[in-house]
């Protein structure tokens, strides 16, 4: 029984250590990846409202409601 509190599986054989690291090392990438392309959107977008000022009402709306949510 182990008591190790990792989220993810435990591997002792050193065979199995290097699939096991790239195989995290390739979702930590993903993951990476998915957050830089949501913030190249979100430049995209504030960009596009410094430009157009029905844009920029649209985002503000927005984040009001969002404010008044919580």
């Amino acid at each position: 029984m182990t008591t190790s509190t990792a989220p993810y599986p435990v591997r002792t054989t050193p065979r199995a250590l290097f699939p096991w690291l790239a195989s995290i090392a390739a979702k930590q990438w993903k993951a990476w990846q998915a957050a830089r392309r949501a913030v190249r959107a979100d430049e995209l977008t504030w960009n596009m409202a410094l430009q157009d000022a029905r844009v920029m009402a649209d985002l503000s709306r927005a984040m009001s409601a969002t404010a008044a949510k919580h």
